[in-house]
């Protein structure tokens, strides 16, 4: 796991300067690689310069000097930074034999390197894992940039003319000091209305995330291409009831075998152990395959009511995992806020939880970590999957009711989804929403981006279609983007078995969100768990912030909106009336707690206020380059 960050830049540009920007970018990565550091200068066949190539190290693969970073092919010349696990590399060693002159290490960075070199970039259909790489092709004087399936690993991008910088961080880029500091209105429209920003965009004017399943080609500061090379594969129709059992074992071989490849590493991997069954299930199956016993970590809480961690000691204790139970005090998980605040890649409403235990896992010397993320996704977990089935199959009987009866009666975002003419990811869209389009015109946001890239249609069934949203939607801009940000302020690399692709394309190929509420999930763990752990009550890792923001937290939501409201970026009336509904409870605390957040990384990150004005819908589709980012899991 690293941090990478680059330079495309035409002959007229300074390359000292594009050096010392770089320089600054690396070293604001800091926390995500601080085994090792490393840049390069490439130049082309005639010795004029072309790109900068750079990398922060977290050593987990080949813990030696032959895993440095930037690495070169010295028989072809091409050179690669990575951020990532390639889990099959073995495999991939195993099918392209002995380069020229032998294998130099054990990492998986050089398997990617050679597998370029026998593949191209077709190299990416080849790989199991999660990565963001930036590969120099010599021979052809380009540079190619990749990002895993799912969007496990981010990579964010910045064009100017003549110029392209990219990075694993939006912070990244700023510290360059060549980007100007200002927000994107569409990106402020999509935060306020999600409580994260939609990929491809960005709180930064000018700086987008290349989408997960995509490729971008750059030569001398142009972007010459941007396409995908992956997109969720679905199925006609679910499995029949005849054939679960022969589902099952199919569905319980693959997460068996993606959980193994999970393990693969040169230093201890641990286990995020919630008490939860997906965490639980990955678990027990890393306990089994671990050559050495695993080591399990569950956050508890002194409030019973927020804690899971006996039930994950059942789990812990049955199969022999060396767990820590990390007791936190009210006082000090309250401590963490302002550091998992601060330490937020871009704003979000969620992922405190990941950085507090993150924060305790990697406290304990662990570097690798397995999580439970994506069986709601794949399995029908969600409360989404069960709504909007009833509200599509209800929706004849949406026309006669006006719309203003219904917000009366169910209030406006409720009233959005069910609107009759919503196609399917509209209504998931206003379900995942913290605000109904009407209230976002209300806080003066005009412009609308669309939250997940990825109905397949409706010639799929439904459940299998809210899956594909789910995963391009609230796993790819908010869970995945909270978890690698969350973690890696930590220094620590967080895997998720669930997302293996392999695994999501059988889960969606077989339709087994149909049977709702993780039921094949369930039965797939018959044998693995305690039955009163199958039949518990899906919880999760809250934390209790809509108390602490009343209380102790009191304090840090004033001065968040204080900076909020000094930047302008909102009226002060509108945070005065926000702050005023949820002391009233009229608003619940995600809603304001989104903008205390907003304001705290406003006064860190932004500068330049100046144009911050909603825009309107047709402004998206301006961007050749928006466009193509756009496109990757349309059918």
């Amino acid at each position: 796991m690293c941090g990478i960050a680059g330079v495309s830049f035409s002959p007229s540009q300074d390359v000292n300067r594009l050096a010392t920007a770089l320089a600054r970018m690396n070293a604001s990565m800091a926390h995500r690689g601080p085994d090792d550091d490393g840049d390069a200068l490439i130049c082309d066949r005639d010795s004029v310069p072309r790109c900068l190539l750079a990398n922060r190290r977290l050593a987990i693969l080949d813990l030696s000097s032959a895993g440095h970073q930037p690495m070169w092919d010295r028989v072809t010349g091409n050179c690669i930074v990575l951020n990532g696990e390639i889990y099959n590399h073995l495999e991939i060693r195993r099918e392209l034999s002995a380069p020229i002159g032998g294998w130099k290490s054990t990492s998986d960075t050089e398997t990617i390197l050679q597998a370029y070199a026998h593949w191209g970039i077709h190299c990416v259909n080849r790989l199991r894992g999660m990565f963001a790489f930036a590969i120099w092709d010599a021979t052809e004087g380009m540079l190619w940039c990749a990002r895993d399936r799912l969007g496990i690993k981010p990579i964010y991008f910045f064009e100017s003319e003549g110029l392209i910088l990219f990075a694993s961080e939006v912070t990244a880029l700023l510290s360059s000091g060549l980007i100007p500091r200002r927000i994107d209105p569409r990106g402020l429209a999509g935060f306020v209305r999600f409580g994260s920003i939609p990929e491809p965009f960005t709180l930064v004017r000018g700086i987008f995330s290349l989408r997960g399943g995509q490729v971008l080609r750059l030569r001398q500061g142009v972007i010459e291409e941007i396409s995908p090379y992956w997109r969720p594969i679905v199925s006609g129709s679910p499995a029949g009831t005849d054939s679960w059992g022969e589902s099952s074992t199919q569905l319980r071989a693959e997460l068996e075998r993606a959980v193994r490849e999970h393990l693969v590493s040169d230093v201890p991997v641990a286990s995020f152990l919630s008490g939860g069954l997906d965490s639980s299930i990955i678990t027990a199956l890393a306990a089994q395959y671990s050559r050495d016993p695993l080591r399990t970590f569950t956050v508890g809480f002194q409030e019973r009511k927020y804690d899971e961690s006996q039930s994950a000691g059942r789990v812990a204790d049955q199969y022999g995992s060396l767990h820590t139970r990390v007791v936190l005090s009210e006082e000090e998980l309250i401590s963490k806020m302002s550091a998992g605040v601060r330490s937020m890649d871009l704003p979000s409403a969620d992922g405190l939880n990941t950085f507090v235990i993150s924060h305790a896992v990697a406290s304990a010397g662990i570097k690798v970590v397995l999580s439970g993320l994506g069986g709601d996704e794949l399995f029908g977990g969600y409360r989404s999957f069960s709504m909007l089935s009833r509200v599509e199959q209800s929706s004849w009987l949406l026309r006669w009711f006006p719309d203003a009866f219904l917000r009366r009666l169910l209030g406006k975002r409720a009233a959005q989804m069910l609107q009759p003419d919503l196609n399917l990811q509209g209504r998931y869209e206003a379900l995942r929403a913290f605000w109904s389009r009407e209230e976002l015109g209300e806080l003066g946001m005009a412009a609308e981006i669309p939250y997940s890239i990825g109905d397949p249609g409706p010639q799929f069934p439904i459940q299998t279609r809210i899956s594909v949203l789910e995963l391009g939607g609230y796993m790819q801009s908010t869970l995945l983007r909270d978890g690698d940000g969350m973690s890696m302020a930590n220094s620590l690399e967080m895997r998720i078995p669930f997302l293996d692709h392999q695994l999501v394309e059988l889960c969606l190929g077989l339709g087994v969100a149909g049977r709702g509420s993780k039921h094949l999930l369930v039965r797939l763990a018959h044998d693995l768990l305690p039955p009163e752990l199958l039949r518990r009550r899906k919880q999760g890792f809250v934390l209790p912030l809509d108390k602490w923001m009343r209380g102790p937290l009191k304090g840090f939501v004033d001065g968040g909106l204080d900076c909020l409201a000094e930047s302008g970026v909102f009226g002060s009336d509108v945070l005065v009336r926000l702050r005023s509904a949820f002391d009233a409870r009229h608003l619940p605390w995600a809603r304001l707690w989104q903008f205390v957040v907003l304001g705290y990384w406003v006064q860190d990150h932004i500068c330049d206020l100046d144009g911050v004005s909603p825009s309107t819908a047709e402004d998206i589709q301006n961007s050749a380059t928006q466009s193509e980012l756009l496109r990757t899991w349309t059918a």
